[in-house]
């Protein structure tokens, strides 16, 4: 009987004793899961990969401008734009750029009333060609327009 009631206690401690875990180990269950310092790094080199893609220009035009770089952002000034319309083209002579060139264009720190977003952006070899449009309800654009864009070849 002694060793029955052993036995019982035994499993009971060991049932309920405290499970010692294991280290916590970093797990990725899909490909988009990828860590900070991984995407840093990726970042890092492709900034620092050529002359081209660390360069930043800064370029000024009602309807034209010159930049050379894969980062610049154009302030497109004089833009009145109503409510609900699309500005006249401007277009950007940037030498790195090819017609199978992805661009990605947006405003950004625009301080005026409207609401200005760059639509309609085509690369071309040695051009970029943007408009730029009013999605405010009611209010006109009435400041400088600083369009940022990125261009991957």
């Amino acid at each position: 009987m002694k060793r029955i009631f052993a036995l019982i206690a035994a499993a009971f401690a060991l049932a309920f004793a405290p499970v010692a875990m294991a280290a916590p180990f970093t797990y990725y269950n899909q490909p988009f899961d990828t860590p900070n310092a991984a995407v840093n790094a990726l970042t890092t080199a492709i900034n620092n990969g050529s002359p081209t893609y660390a360069y930043t220009a800064s370029c000024t035009g009602t309807t034209t401008a010159t930049c050379v770089g894969s980062r610049f952002v154009v302030s497109v000034s004089g833009l009145t734009t109503a409510a609900g319309v699309t500005s006249a083209s401007m277009v950007v002579t940037d030498t790195t750029v090819t017609a199978a060139s992805l661009v990605f264009c947006q405003a950004v720190g625009y301080g005026g009333t409207g609401n200005a977003q760059p639509v309609n952006v085509v690369p071309t070899a040695n051009t970029i060609t943007f408009q730029v449009q009013n999605t405010h309800a009611s209010a006109a654009l009435n400041a400088t327009v600083p369009v940022a864009c990125l261009v991957y070849n």
